[in-house]
């Protein structure tokens, strides 16, 4: 599995960057056409590519959808093979591992520090000079924060449209979504692109949620801005939590409030196609997996292929551990190892690496099928062996 993680990785950032450009291209003119609510459900085209990408490949289908992704899957697998033979399989991955963790580690620190701050406040009585709120907190047991002075800043008419507002987001899920934003973010910390397209994610949330305060108080477009511009808005920094925050552009979310909403009819027309064109787009970036080739199985090694020995493990040799592993090698019509797996081993674990590592050197006389000489491509399995003094079979690579 660890041996297909790099290629996985690529092709589900080539899947996910080529959503997320897709996503922010149409976000506007969806949102002017069909309302604020369907701009924000094409975000969820993003993890569906990523997940696509990484499902079974499909069975060939013919027609002009797969041959126009193909390219891209075919350079990420061919990327990762080269990954392998190259031996920087390992430092790449403890690299992705390592950013993955530590912005996590980030994203906790963050959601630690207003935990911190509202223990503080409830200690204090106030906020201390940093309103803590009005937000949505809490992935399992959610709750709504509202600033010390809510009573006092805000009217009962205003009170209500803000407290709508964040039960809005409770209705819709919009902390799981978030979740599920930090996640891939932490997943592809490497991708500018998934950064950059976080805000923007958080701003059509806001502005789906406003959308749907809109509708639920339709005489209250003005109250809703005057609430808007009286709100502090401060960032909380929060990669879990639904609150009013600085870097959504005020003026376009009161601009908003200026435009009609859409129809109910438009936006569900709007909501049907969008969710036949990700379903279409989703089904795409599936059949487009390459099929796994249709390999033939070798005949048995023989005394034409180079199957240098691997290296003796020194701990092993120290301890003078001995045993076998058998590999099976996908050899390609050129005769060079394209996958290599460990079948089976003895002890477990001890030789695996050693042996991997000495196939992806091996070559192969070009593949055979039967007696006829026809260059094929195919398995072959081969059984290493790690012997100190016991001689080995010809056609046995020995350490």
């Amino acid at each position: 599995m660890a041996s297909e993680l790099p290629g996985m990785l690529l092709e589900a950032t080539l899947a996910t960057s080529a959503a997320l450009v897709l996503v922010l291209a149409a976000r506007q003119p969806l949102r002017r056409l069909a309302g604020a609510g369907v701009a924000y459900a094409t975000w969820a085209l993003v993890p569906l590519a990523g997940l696509a990408a990484l499902l079974p490949a499909a069975p060939g289908l013919p027609g002009p959808i797969a041959p126009m992704v193909q390219p891209l899957h075919g350079a990420a697998r061919e990327a990762g093979v080269a990954m392998q033979a190259s031996g920087t399989m390992h430092w790449l991955l403890l690299a992705w591992l390592a950013g993955a963790l530590a912005l996590a580690m980030v994203f906790a620190a963050r959601q630690w520090r207003f935990g911190r701050q509202l223990r503080e406040r409830e200690l204090r009585g106030d906020d201390g000079g940093a309103p803590l709120g009005p937000a949505v907190v809490g992935l399992w047991r959610p709750r709504i924060v509202l600033p010390s002075d809510f009573g006092r800043r805000y009217t009962p008419e205003e009170q209500q449209l803000v407290l709508e507002h964040e039960r809005q987001h409770l209705r819709r899920g919009d902390l799981w979504a978030q979740a599920l934003c930090a996640g891939l973010r932490c997943l592809f910390w490497f991708n500018p692109l998934m950064h950059l397209a976080a805000s923007r994610f958080r701003f059509d949330q806001e502005l789906a949620c406003d959308a749907d305060v809109l509708a639920r108080h339709p005489r209250a477009r003005r109250r809703y801005g005057e609430v808007m511009l009286k709100t502090q808005l401060a960032d909380f920094g929060l990669p879990l939590g639904c609150h009013w925050q600085s870097c959504h552009p005020l003026k376009e979310r009161i601009a908003m409030l200026t435009r009609p909403l859409p129809s109910a009819r438009r936006t569900r027309v709007a909501g049907a196609l969008l969710a036949a064109s990700m379903a279409a787009l989703t089904f795409a970036a599936w059949a487009a997996e390459p099929a796994a080739a249709k390999s033939e199985p070798l005949q048995s090694v023989t005394s034409h292929d180079v199957l240098d020995a691997p290296k003796y493990p020194a701990e092993a040799l120290e301890q003078g551990i001995e045993g076998t592993v058998w590999l099976e090698v996908l050899v390609g019509a050129d005769g060079v190892p394209k996958e290599v797996k460990v079948k089976k081993s003895s002890p477990g674990g001890v030789f695996d690496q050693a042996a991997v590592d000495a196939a992806w050197q091996w070559r192969f006389n070009a593949g055979r099928r039967g007696n006829d000489g026809e260059k094929v491509e195919g398995w072959v399995v081969v059984p290493v062996q790690f012997a100190k003094n016991e001689p080995a079979p010809a056609d046995t690579p020995r350490a």
